[in-house]
Order: structure tokens, then C-alpha cells, then sequence
């Protein structure tokens, strides 16, 4: 529940009450920054933020999968945080919004307090990150200061937002479709809701706060319309187990275009004879990190590469927005990150390498203290290292280094050593796993193929071991399902003829 402090965001929204619809709200900066802002968060954020209910597809069922696996099957104690919560690439301007609603920390700074060094001082954001000695990590007081040391109000002193310049009124339609305010846009809003008398609609003002913010996020992800389920409360549907309304479009690109080569991925699946649905996948250590990458990829990374296919909700009619309606009211330098938004250093990984997300260069930064002191007083207290001390009779100085200058290098902490397979965050070698239609992934053992086959209340004889070599296109086709089913595997690996059939005659549409 908000409290008379939390900041808050005012919208207007017109109703139209005979139809209990919204049909459109106007807001300035504030909003459409949080919207837009909505595009540069990881899809492992937006889970955690839903409280791991997000009802997008699978992605639920991933995120529960890392919170369990033990911090033995990934490379370092690091890559699991990592997954569970990913950091934002556009966290600087982020933490300006109004209404912030990525609470990742992001500015903290770890560093090796066993190891001197006069000149480099490698760091990680990342809790539980190892340094090259073997040795864990520990935060030093203070946060980094090109972050700023507050999440103040966006456009303090300037007519400038987050993401957007000047102080525009902006209209968004129920589906999220953004646009600045004009007399044309308005007429033609009303001639599409067919409005003949204006005064007949509904004006209200409402506040919203952090978590109604963020209720608005999870409507996004799975409505065409979130603005009229959150002023009129709708209850918002569980997601259905079947397949889909995008099940022909999950086959298209597969069966159309790109190369069908392998990409050394072998799995092993089990399926039921008929070709009716997928139990699951036994498969190796690569398979699962490319599954759990999918955590690290922004929203909006996942809308430029899927468009629709890639949401049930309108996801896709805020970023059409961006290189659309809105262009030319955004600031320069965030119209090609809010198109193309960007990783985290080091948060690259297989998923994002087919998806062809681009990875931000590590930090660098000089300064103004000695190594040994930033180890005591991080940035809390920078000028320690250079003041003397007073209550001594003969004033010597605090610190008695002579280098008074430490060079900060953001280093890898998947890959502390910098050994291969340096973009995984699954442990390679033999270990199999697991995973099921859902996306649940397992150690393999007797047990959990046991249980899995058990819950299916399927008998023996109505099942087959198939190997597969799976194409890039499948892959592709695997993450997109990921999004919006909880068939993943049934949807991209069975026939698309007896999955089309089992679609309309078991489940039917959304």
C-alpha cells in the first residue's frame, strides 16, 4: 500500500462507463518514462518483481528452476545472483524515474580485500562475485558516484524527462499505444470509439504508486487492456497450460527461413507416441544455460526480436511507439537504447548471442584515493586518503601511500580466471538434466524422471525416446515459446499438423 511519502504519478484517464472501458488516459514525462522504461527491464527482474507471477508463459517456472538448482551447478556463486537478478543496462537513467521500479542494486561495489595492487582494482557489482586469488568479494561502504546517490525526481532543473525531452503532453490508448497529444489524435480516437457526444465520457485523475505501477507492468505482459483492468480492477485470467493464440506463428520462422544447421545442441526427448505432447527433455548443461539466459534479456531485446509472438499482453505497441509516434520527442541518446537496449557488462550469454542482443563495454574509472583506503572507506570517504591527521602533535598524514590514485576495472564475475566457455552460467562437463514442457528444469535422476512421468499419468507403453540435433531456428522458436506457453517443448518440437489439431480440439483460443 502506498504511503503519503511514496512518490506517485498522476494520469487522467477517460472512461467510457456505459462499456465499462477505458479509452484512453493523458499523462506528461512521468508516465511515458515508466513506460518506456518497462522495455530496458530483464525478464528475470520482471518475474522477481511479479512475485514469480507473471503468467508470461514459462519464464515463472525458469526463474523457480535457478532459485533451487543448487550454486553447485553453476560456475560461480555470482552466476546465479546474476540470473535472479539480473542488472539493468539502463540503470543510470532508471534510477531517475519518478517511480522507480527496478529495485536492483546496482551501484555496490565489490572488491578483493586479501589482494593489494597500487595501480588496478578489479571490481564487480555482482554479490558473491570471487576475485582471481580465489577468494570472495566484499563490498566496500558507499555506492559509485556517476550513479548519483539518490533516485531523485527525473528533469530536476529541466524541462528534459528520463527518456523523453521537453514537457509534452502524451496520450496512451488502453493497449499502450503512445503518441503526443494533438487535436487530430483526439478526434480520431473518438471517430474509432465511436464517441458522438465527448462529454459523455468519464474524466478522472488518479494516482499511481510503485505497486500499482507495477500492476500495470504484469497487465502489459498479458492484456490488450491494461489500463481498463486496473481502474476497474478486473481480476486478471491464470494463464492457460495449452498452446496458444501465436502457435502458427511460433512454427514460422522455422519452417520459412534461417539455417536448419545443428548447433551441437543433442537432446534427448520423451514424448507420448501419438505425437500429443512433449513430457520432457533430457539434455546437457548447454541446453539449460541457454534456457536461463532468457532471464537476462531486457523486454524490449525480446520485442525487437519476436515483435507480437513475443507477448500475449502490448509490450510491442509501447516499443513500436518509440521508432514511431514518439520519435523526435525522445532524447537522442536514448532513442537507439530504448530500440536496441543493451546488457549489462558480462551479462552476455548464449541466449542473448542468438538473439543478438549487444553487451555494454565494462566500466573504467581513476580514482582520487589509494587502493588501501577505498579497501576501509569506499566511496563514502574519499578524501581520507589525502587529509592529515590533526590530533597528532606532529600532523601526519591519514595514509602514507604515495600512489594516491586506484584505477577501477570492472572484471567478469562469471569467470574470475577468465577460463573458457566464459559466457556461461552453467557449469559445463557431463551433468544431464532434465527439462520439462513447462520449462521446469531438473538434475536428471531416477527420482525426478520418475515423478515427471507420474504426474503425466501416462503409462509406459504409450511413450517414445526420440534424439534430436536441434537447428538454431529451433532454438529461436524454443525461447519465443518460453514467452507465451507452457507447452514450450510440445509447441516447437512436435508435429505443427498434430499440434494445430490437439490446439483447437483440447485447449481452443485465448
Amino acid at each position: 500500500m502506498a504511503t503519503t511519502d511514496e512518490p506517485t504519478i498522476e494520469l487522467k484517464v477517460f472512461v467510457d462507463k456505459e462499456k465499462s472501458r477505458v479509452l484512453f488516459a493523458e499523462s506528461g514525462k512521468e508516465f511515458v518514462d515508466v513506460l518506456f522504461g518497462f522495455l530496458t527491464l530483464p525478464l528475470g527482474t520482471i518475474v522477481r518483481l511479479l512475485g514469480k507471477e507473471s503468467q508470461a508463459g514459462c519464464l515463472d517456472e525458469l526463474y523457480k528452476s535457478v532459485e533451487r538448482l543448487p550454486t553447485g551447478f553453476f560456475r560461480t556463486e555470482a552466476c546465479k545472483t546474476m540470473l535472479l537478478n539480473p542488472i539493468n543496462g539502463a540503470a543510470k537513467l532508471c534510477c531517475q524515474l519518478k517511480v522507480r521500479v527496478d529495485d536492483t542494486k546496482h551501484r555496490e561495489v565489490y572488491v578483493c580485500t586479501s589482494c593489494y595492487g597500487h595501480a588496478n582494482c578489479a571490481y564487480s557489482s555482482v554479490p558473491g562475485a570471487v576475485c582471481k586469488c580465489g577468494k570472495s568479494m566484499t563490498r566496500v561502504p558507499g555506492e559509485r558516484a556517476e550513479y548519483g546517490s539518490t533516485s531523485s525526481a527525473a528533469g530536476a532543473g529541466s524541462e528534459d524527462g528520463v527518456f523523453v525531452k521537453g514537457d509534452t503532453k502524451f496520450i496512451i490508448t488502453d493497449d499502450f499505444k503512445v503518441a503526443p497529444a494533438s487535436t487530430s489524435l483526439m478526434l480520431s480516437l473518438l471517430d474509432k470509439f465511436e464517441v458522438q457526444d465527448p462529454s459523455s465520457l468519464e474524466q478522472k485523475t488518479i494516482q499511481l504508486s510503485l505497486d500499482k505501477i507495477i500492476g500495470l507492468l504484469k497487465r502489459s505482459l498479458t492484456s490488450k487492456d491494461p489500463l481498463t483492468g486496473h481502474y476497474f480492477n478486473v481480476a486478471m485470467a491464470h494463464d492457460d497450460t495449452g498452446i496458444d493464440m501465436f502457435h502458427e506463428s511460433l512454427h514460422h520462422e522455422q519452417d520459412n527461413g534461417g539455417e536448419h544447421t545443428p548447433i551441437n545442441l543433442s537432446i534427448s526427448v520423451l514424448q507420448t507416441k501419438n505425437n500429443a505432447s512433449v513430457l520432457y527433455a533430457e539434455v546437457g548443461a548447454d541446453f539449460v544455460d541457454l534456457l536461463f539466459g532468457l532471464l537476462s534479456i531486457p523486454l524490449g531485446s525480446i520485442v525487437k526480436s519476436y515483435g507480437k509472438c513475443g507477448s500475449k499482453g502490448c509490450v510491442d505497441n509501447l516499443y513500436s511507439s518509440i521508432g514511431g509516434s514518439v520519435k523526435g520527442f525522445l532524447r537522442p541518446e536514448c532513442q537507439s537504447f530504448l530500440q536496441s537496449p543493451k546488457l549489462t557488462p558480462f551479462f552476455g550469454c548464449g541466449a542473448s548471442k542468438i538473439l543478438q542482443v549487444e553487451e555494454l563495454s565494462p566500466y573504467k574509472e581513476e580514482i582520487g584515493t589509494c587502493f588501501k583506503c577505498f579497501k576501509t572507506y569506499g566511496f563514502s570517504n574519499l578524501t581520507y586518503c589525502h587529509g592529515n591527521n590533526y590530533r597528532n602533535p606532529y600532523y601526519l598524514a591519514n595514509c602514507i601511500e604515495t600512489v594516491k590514485t586506484t584505477n577501477l576495472c570492472e572484471m567478469d564475475p562469471k569467470s574470475p580466471k577468465e577460463c573458457a566457455n566464459g559466457e556461461a552460467y552453467v557449469k559445463q562437463g557431463h551433468q544431464k538434466f532434465i527439462v520439462t514442457d513447462d520449462l521446469h528444469v531438473l538434475p536428471l535422476s531416477l527420482v525426478s524422471t520418475l515423478q515427471v512421468i507420474s504426474e503425466a499419468k501416462i503409462q509406459k507403453r504409450d511413450l517414445v525416446e526420440k534424439e534430436l540435433a536441434v537447428t538454431k531456428p529451433q532454438v529461436m522458436e524454443i525461447l519465443k515459446a518460453a514467452l507465451v506457453t507452457r507447452k514450450a517443448l510440445s509447441t516447437v518440437l512436435l508435429p505443427p499438423m498434430n499440434m494445430k489439431k490437439l490446439y483447437h480440439h483440447s485447449f481452443g483460443l485465448y
